[in-house]
């Protein structure tokens, strides 16, 4: 691939990352939520529940940050904190029914878009993205170890 066609990818993936920053950015506002408490909500879903400390170590937080994220979660009625069954140190966060009804409903139109232009792809050719996206997130972990 020349590299005019390899710049011309970067450039398209900065775009879709700033049009979907504005985009949650605006649904932050919405919400009267943060981004750490949308990145927080995104984690979770992904993940499932976690301690507090994984969820710092998943976000780059301070011990102190992630235990005022928590609170803010917990505040939004969007996630819950149990004792953890095995030490008593730890907390466990969870996302509630309210974090995910929330969640699909204000999500909506953002998946609906995403859908909707993955659905204009042949099979084939969303094989192609899924794992160039996978390759994509790969090399930019590793590349920042």
């Amino acid at each position: 691939m020349p590299p005019s066609e390899i710049v011309s990818v970067r450039l398209q993936l900065r775009r879709y990352a700033m049009e979907r920053d504005r985009w949650i950015g605006a649904l932050c506002r919405r919400l009267g939520a943060s981004r750490s408490d949308y990145d927080a909500l995104e984690a979770l879903d992904e993940h499932g529940s976690m301690t507090a400390g994984e969820l710092a170590s998943l976000l780059s937080l301070t011990s102190g940050s992630v235990t005022a994220l928590v609170g803010r979660l917990e505040q939004l009625g969007w996630a819950t904190r149990t004792n953890h069954p095995d030490d008593r140190r730890k907390v466990v966060i969870a996302l509630t029914q309210e974090a995910w009804r929330l969640g699909q409903e204000e999500l909506a139109p953002y998946l609906s878009a995403v859908d909707a232009a993955t659905r204009r792809l042949s099979a084939a050719d969303r094989r192609i993205v899924r794992g160039f996206l996978d390759d994509l997130t790969a090399s930019v972990v590793a590349a920042g170890d």
